[in-house]
Parts: structure tokens; C-alpha cells; sequence
């Protein structure tokens, strides 16, 4: 019986790795994931089944896109449906962390699109912060929120927005 585990992306594992990253996270881009891990390998984290990638968690230093930002970003997590409500999303997110940490990060922030997925991150620690919408291709912070109930009040007034979530490490 095979044990599930964790792997730093690698030559053996990227091909499935960008395969469910694609079929799981549209809009990821595989050009800018293998940029970014060749910084930082270490949030680049495959979870396997023997030879088999079932999820993975990527993200990165916000440093290399926002100067000013200290934190780092969950760009990206999933595991295949299949194995979905097993634990293993909160193992993949606390390796994240753990990761971001051991590079010295005091924060991880993520974006969210609505439903069981912004469940997910509160019951994991993180805390809705702002939520944001596009106008003219750049994201726009259209709400604040001050609490987790403002969070829950908020009527959004955009289906492609997106609350932007955070933790401290």
C-alpha cells in the first residue's frame, strides 16, 4: 500500500505537476511557476501517491511582484477530487506555511473566488481582509472588511471578484 507524501517539484514529478496545476487552477501559467520555483523550490510542493501527483501547493515571495510587500502568496493549491475531503488540502496548506516560514515569512496571503474554498482558508486560520474586483485588467480593492462578520454581511457586486485572505505565520 502506497503512503502519501510530500515532494519539492522535481524532474520526475513537473509534468503532472503543471498537469493538474492546469486542469485544477485555470489561468495558472506554467512559465511564470517554473520562474518563481527556481527562487524559491521550497514552496513548490507536490503531494504524491506512489508515483502519482493527487495535489500540490505552490506560491512565492510577493517581493518579486510588489516591492513593498513583505508577504508571501498561496498563488495555488489543489488535490484531485478523488481524494478531496481527506486532509490533504490542510496538510498541502500547512507545508505552504511552513515553507513560507523557514524563508522567513511572517504572512501568507491568498485570493478567493467564493464558496467551500473561502470556508476552507477561515477554518484554517486565515482571515478575510479585502475584497477586490477587476477594472481595466487590474485588480481594485472595492471593500475593507473589519471583521469576519463584515466579511459575511458583504453582498459582492462582482462574480469574477475575489476576497483576498491572510494568516500570520
Amino acid at each position: 500500500m502506497d503512503i502519501v507524501r510530500f515532494e519539492l517539484l522535481n524532474s520526475d514529478n513537473e509534468k503532472q505537476f503543471y498537469d493538474l496545476a492546469g486542469e485544477y487552477l485555470p489561468g495558472s501559467s506554467p512559465e511564470k511557476m517554473r520562474k518563481y520555483a527556481a527562487v524559491f523550490p521550497e514552496l513548490f510542493i507536490a503531494l504524491m501517491l506512489g508515483s502519482e501527483v493527487i495535489g500540490a501547493a505552490f506560491g512565492w515571495h510577493r517581493k518579486l511582484e510588489h516591492h513593498d510587500d513583505d508577504s508571501f502568496v498561496l498563488d495555488g493549491i489543489a488535490v484531485k477530487h478523488e481524494y478531496k475531503r481527506q486532509g490533504y488540502g490542510r496538510q498541502l496548506l500547512s507545508a505552504f506555511e511552513k515553507a513560507a516560514k523557514n524563508y522567513g515569512g511572517s504572512a501568507v496571503s491568498v485570493g478567493s473566488a467564493g464558496g467551500y474554498v473561502e470556508k476552507f482558508y477561515i477554518a484554517c486560520g486565515y482571515t478575510p481582509k479585502e475584497y477586490k474586483v477587476w477594472t481595466n485588467s487590474t485588480p481594485e480593492i472595492e471593500k475593507t472588511f473589519d471583521s469576519l462578520q463584515d466579511y459575511y454581511s458583504y453582498k459582492r457586486t462582482d462574480p469574477d471578484g475575489f476576497v483576498v485572505m491572510a494568516k500570520e505565520l
